[in-house]
């Protein structure tokens, strides 16, 4: 028996919610870089001029942000029957892939810098930088709270990266008020720099991790197969996937075999009641198995709790 009256619902109200977070520090994002780049030229600061770049790919990162966010809201239809949530996580591979661009071109400025030190106008370096502070902790604020998406995840990492650049952006010109110690300057950004690349890792991986359909690093493969084993009736389980289809939304599929005098249904309802719960598993489909039948079953899971 196949059973398919099921459904992959999506949180549409949700995805709006992200559109109009991430459009809102976009904007706020974009008008701190125009500010921003004349301070960086006006100032000759190789860590403004950096920080600068990186708020540009921060717009960048924030308009494909959006744009991800956007399709990810259109319902599913035939040919994307699962919906068009992963666009969020080719969102994400795609800002991980620009922040590692910056962080070359900021070591390699740097490293021009090292070899030709540049003199800089401390104050406006401290006056951007506070005001950049600024700019970047409201802009991820604005999205804190949607931060379940690897989408708004990469954006947020971006601006935390950009509010780590003004706050060495404000040290050096700081010190440089009491010091001529002008190579502060191209060190401060290769130390930007690293702790970009360093919050870069985490987002590649995942985002990547989820593209190659790999188990979700919270999700323990053998201890889910092992909670299938263990129910009453059940002989054997075996080809069991587990894979998200986006950041929050896990699924997966298994083969259970149960014994001939097992209730298969029982079993079904079981699993359908303890996935979500224990492994945070979304939507299953369980194949059982016994000598006198072959069932198919795909369903979405639940906690006993939700269950009326």
């Amino acid at each position: 028996m196949d059973d398919h009256g099921h459904s992959h619902t999506t949180d549409y109200g949700a995805g709006r919610r992200r559109l109009r977070a991430i459009a809102l520090a976009f904007a706020i994002n974009t008008v701190f870089f125009v500010v921003e780049v004349a301070g960086a030229l006006y100032a000759n600061s190789l860590t403004l001029l950096a920080d600068a770049a990186h708020m540009l790919t921060d717009s960048a990162s924030l308009g494909l942000a959006l744009l991800a966010a956007w399709i990810a809201t259109r319902p599913a239809d035939a040919k994307r029957t699962y919906g068009y949530q992963r666009a969020e996580v080719l969102g994400a591979l795609a800002n991980g892939v620009l922040l590692v661009a910056v962080v070359g071109y900021v070591l390699f400025d740097a490293y021009r810098r090292f070899q030709n030190p540049q003199p800089v106008r401390p104050w406006v370096v401290v006056g951007v930088g506070v005001v950049g502070l600024l700019a970047n902790l409201a802009a991820a604020y604005v999205l804190a709270g949607e931060r379940d998406s690897l989408n708004v995840e990469g954006a947020f990492l971006h601006l935390l990266a950009d509010a780590a650049g003004s706050v060495a952006a404000i040290v050096v010109g700081l010190a440089l008020l009491v010091s001529d110690l002008v190579i502060l300057d191209p060190l401060a950004a290769v130390l930007v720099a690293g702790l970009v690349l360093y919050s870069t890792l985490d987002l590649l991986r995942d985002s990547l991790n989820i593209l190659l359909q790999g188990t979700p690093p919270n999700v323990d493969i053998e201890a889910l197969t092992r909670f299938l084993a263990a129910r009453d009736g059940v002989a054997d389980v075996h080809d069991v996937h587990v894979w998200a289809l986006t950041a929050s939304e896990y699924a997966m599929s298994a083969h259970v075999v149960v014994a001939d005098d097992a209730d298969p249904e029982s079993v079904l309802q079981h699993c359908q009641s303890h996935l979500g719960r224990e492994f945070g598993i979304d939507h299953a489909t369980i194949q059982v198995e016994s000598r006198s039948h072959t069932e198919h079953r795909s369903f979405d899971c639940y906690d006993v709790g939700d269950v009326a």
